[in-house]
């Protein structure tokens, strides 16, 4: 399924139609983009949305150097096990923004794109933790226009340009890996014809209105744009290539790729506030989806909404939560921040819902080992834990838990002597008359009432 948001509007502080281009632009080349990728199985697609266009805009955005640590670059690896039912298979940029939009972007300290085995997920709570900290706002997509690609490519009022993800064939094309004719950045690889098979994601990082080349039957192109792909540094030139203009510009060309326009995102930078910490043991991951949500009513049964996580939910294939061969526990985290109903902490009332469902060849089978639910709004974290037994065996359907909180109450009290056997006249509640009296031996003290009609 494709999640798509069209919000070409929110990119006009940077395409100002008036500018005047340069001649050539080469984004891979500033700071902000991450050393070339060679892709692991059909993960081009995260390769480009995440390991590419989500680690530059996320770097553009905070300033930082992507080759300065792992901490810089984020992991596609970690997204792309997320989307591909643990299998090796392909998918599309949306697939894992979205997934960044709504659980965030694991760094590669925390999940290195090496760990290929078993298509695995990385267990640890403050992994995830870090990871909810790095969020997809929103993703753009444009529609097929060169002079758009270059406007956002080039920025605007001094600031570096974003970079852009894309689909087409690559089976067959043709690429010239010495070209020597004009161009400002110097690349030797070009594609000169497109192939019919072969779908795959690719990474637009620049342009350069100076290449030229005279096609087989003798027409003549003028300009390209600038291509990283994810094969490596010794694929094309250290992994980028030459792409001319007019490929986006013959409508013919369409019934050649997969995609009619380009993509890429718009991030935020947030701290979470309220986690949800959990721990699973569970045999085939893509049975479960998780549902979170609060009230500040202290003895409600239910939350004011649920919310469905979507980033983890059903998701991973019939496998072991940490994957094909371990048969450990995953600790991982959910974020409630967005959905808070009471700035008061203390009086809210948290609620995990886990649905149990069937789903591939595999029904699983399993237990919530440990929940706890950590608030950050203080500035030292609180943990609440869940009172209730644990592990938890997850059944068909649905699995509620609650951890309530007992709200604090400030009362004063003043001291009292009461006189021993001194009697008390008071009412209950339905208005009867009651006696009452206190006697006391040494420490012990005795309470007697006798009510009367």
């Amino acid at each position: 399924m494709r999640f798509v948001v069209a919000l070409l509007l929110s990119l006009l502080p940077v395409l100002v139609t008036g500018q005047e281009l340069p001649q050539y632009v080469d984004n891979s080349t500033n700071k902000y983009f991450p050393p070339i990728i060679d892709q692991s199985g059909g993960s081009c697609a995260q390769a480009s949305s995440i390991g590419y266009v989500f680690t530059y805009e996320m770097n553009r955005y905070l300033d930082r150097d992507a080759s300065a640590s792992p901490a810089n670059r984020f992991s596609y690896q970690f997204i792309w096990n997320l989307v591909n039912d643990g299998v090796d298979q392909g998918g599309f940029a949306e697939d894992g923004l979205f997934v960044a939009m709504r659980s965030g972007a694991m760094t590669e300290e925390d999940f290195s794109t090496l760990m290929t085995s078993s298509f695995t997920w990385p267990s640890g709570f403050e992994k995830y933790h870090n990871a909810l900290r790095y969020r997809v706002a929103r993703f753009v997509r444009f529609d097929r226009d060169v002079d758009t690609y270059k406007r956002y490519l080039a920025g605007s009022d001094g600031r570096p340009g974003g970079i852009l993800s894309f689909s087409g064939n690559c089976y067959g094309w043709n690429m010239v890996e010495n070209y020597d004719g004009p161009s400002g950045t110097g690349y030797k690889a070009l594609v000169t014809t497109l192939p019919n098979d072969g779908g795959h994601a690719m990474t637009i990082v620049g342009y350069d209105d100076l290449v030229t080349y005279t096609d087989n039957s003798g027409g003549k192109h003028e300009g390209a744009f600038i291509v990283a792909n994810s094969w490596g540094t010794r694929s094309h030139d250290r992994g980028r290539f030459y792409y001319p203009y007019d490929f986006f510009r013959d409508k013919n060309v369409l019934s050649r790729t997969l995609s009619e326009d380009a993509i890429t995102a718009e991030v935020k930078y947030q701290e979470p506030r309220i986690l949800f910490k959990l721990t699973i043991d569970y045999s085939s991951r893509d049975d479960l989806a998780y549902n979170i949500g609060a009230t500040d009513k202290v003895s409600a049964g239910v939350p004011d909404n649920y919310y469905l996580q979507t980033g983890m939910s059903n998701k991973g294939g019939d496998h072991y939560m940490r994957g094909t061969y371990d048969k450990a526990p995953l600790e991982f985290a959910l974020d409630l921040t967005d959905n808070i109903p009471s700035t008061d902490p203390d009086y809210c009332r948290y609620f995990l819902k886990i649905v149990r469902s069937a789903r591939g060849r595999v029904k699983g089978e399993g237990s919530l080992v440990a929940l706890s639910v950590i608030d950050y709004r203080s500035g030292t974290p609180v943990e609440h834990k869940y009172r209730g037994h644990l592990p938890q065996p997850l059944v068909d359907g649905e699995n509620c838990f609650v951890i309530g909180l007992v709200p604090r109450y400030t009362v004063s009290c003043s001291s009292v002597r009461l006189a021993t056997d001194t009697p008390l006249y008071m009412k209950t509640a339905s208005g009867q008359k009651a006696k009452v009296t206190i006697s006391r031996t040494g420490l012990n003290a005795k309470l007697q009432y006798t009510v009367t009609k």
